[in-house]
This record gives C-alpha cells, sequence and structure tokens, in this order.
C-alpha cells in the first residue's frame, strides 16, 4: 500500500476546484455547483479523507487478510503551500499511529515517500 495522501483537513461539501495544490479543505471555499461539490469518502480533484483510509484499512483487516504488508510512503497530502516541517512531523505521526493501531495483527515493512519529507 502506498500514496495515501491523507488530508487531516479534508472537509465534505466545499470546493473541490479551488485553484490551489490542494482543495477539498477547510479553506477550499464554497463549491459553484453539485459537481464541484467534495463528497464524504473523497474526491479525485482531493486528497483522501481520514475515514476512507480508515475503512481501507477496515477491508486489508477483514477481508484481504495478508500474510504482511509493504507500505511505501507518500502520507503526507498536496497542500503544498501550507506544509512546513513541523506540519508534515505530526501529519507522519498521525499516520503512522494510525497505520499501526488499524493493522496491529500484520508485519509491515514501510518507507519513507518523496512527499513525506517535504519541505
Amino acid at each position: 500500500m502506498s500514496d495515501f495522501h491523507v488530508d487531516y483537513d479534508y472537509q465534505e461539501g466545499v470546493s473541490n476546484h479551488c485553484g490551489r495544490p490542494a482543495c477539498c479543505r477547510s479553506d477550499s471555499g464554497q463549491p459553484i455547483s453539485n459537481k464541484s461539490k467534495s463528497g464524504k469518502w473523497g474526491d479525485l480533484k482531493c486528497d483522501v479523507p481520514v475515514r476512507t483510509l480508515e475503512s481501507m484499512f477496515k477491508y486489508i483487516r477483514e477481508d484481504i487478510v495478508p500474510d504482511f504488508i509493504f507500505w511505501g510512503g507518500d502520507s503526507v497530502p498536496h497542500n503544498l503551500d501550507t506544509l512546513t516541517f513541523e506540519s508534515n512531523v505530526e501529519i507522519m505521526k498521525n499516520v503512522t499511529k494510525l497505520v499501526k493501531d488499524e493493522l496491529k495483527d500484520f508485519k509491515i515493512y514501510p518507507t519513507i515517500g518523496n512527499h513525506d519529507t517535504y519541505p
């Protein structure tokens, strides 16, 4: 598994087209139509909400039941205009805890992705 790009600031019902590197966030503004409104489980134009990641982990845990997991990193979202070293550290701590808690019964082989080290 890789490229979660989980966005802890994902907001359902906001604009998925905001002119910034990442939308569907609390600062993305109101959508101009239903087509540009972010959905409950995510949006193809945005990073992933936490609930979608938790749902995926449940599916892995209950339905796939792998022998082991390769975790390829890239957990940090694409809001490059607001990311800082400190925010990346917090995001990585949160995602790592989530992976550890949700998939605790599986051997996990992690690595860092290129977005995880930005900026």
